[in-house]
């Protein structure tokens, strides 16, 4: 886990944050309005977490990467399916932690122009010290970018921004792997 989202994760209280997936069919993943989104996230049910909101600042270019980050667990992914039931969309992905897998089902409901809801629930293949559960989200559309901001940008809930896609890219390029033994 990058040492920046320390912070951040602590208070949301989820082992692994996402710094992007990597994605083989970005084609195939919903894509949200380019812009300034609000994402709020809560446990569900008894879950002990409480209420957090992000803002990310995303294009199209980028929605690959942002549109999971509030999931935990999204490095190193190598297993990605969506399924469109209806008015919706399934996203089942298999990812990895260090040695650790992380399968994560996501389930997204709304346009995606204004606003959307969803949830999702990860499982480790090794034990962690929190797992998050069942967790819902909803996201709304706040209009065009701040400036400064750079799509990839992503507002913590401690004050601190954060470039997930930069961050993305520097761990892999100081050959960070998601585990033993696969290859990107």
């Amino acid at each position: 886990m990058h040492r920046i989202y320390a912070p951040w994760v602590a208070g949301l209280g989820i082992l692994a944050f996402a710094v992007g997936p990597v994605f083989a069919q970005t084609q195939s993943l919903p894509v949200r309005k380019a812009g300034l989104w609000e994402v709020t996230i809560r446990g569900a049910g008894d879950s002990m977490m409480r209420q957090q909101k992000v803002q990310q600042c995303t294009n199209e270019e980028v929605e690959s990467i942002m549109l999971l980050s509030v999931v935990p667990g999204q490095e190193h992914c190598h297993d990605v399916a969506v399924k469109k039931p209806g008015k919706g969309h399934e996203i089942r992905t298999m990812c990895y932690v260090h040695d650790n897998r992380v399968e994560a089902a996501v389930e997204l409901s709304g346009d995606l122009q204004a606003a959307y809801r969803g949830v999702f629930e990860v499982k480790y293949s090794k034990p962690v010290r929190f797992n998050p559960g069942r967790t819902e989200f909803e996201g709304r559309w706040l209009g065009a970018c701040k400036a400064g901001q750079r799509a990839g940008d992503m507002l913590l809930p401690n004050g601190a921004t954060v470039n997930v896609v930069d961050d993305r890219k520097h761990a892999e390029a100081h050959g960070h792997q998601g585990h033993e033994g696969h290859k990107h």
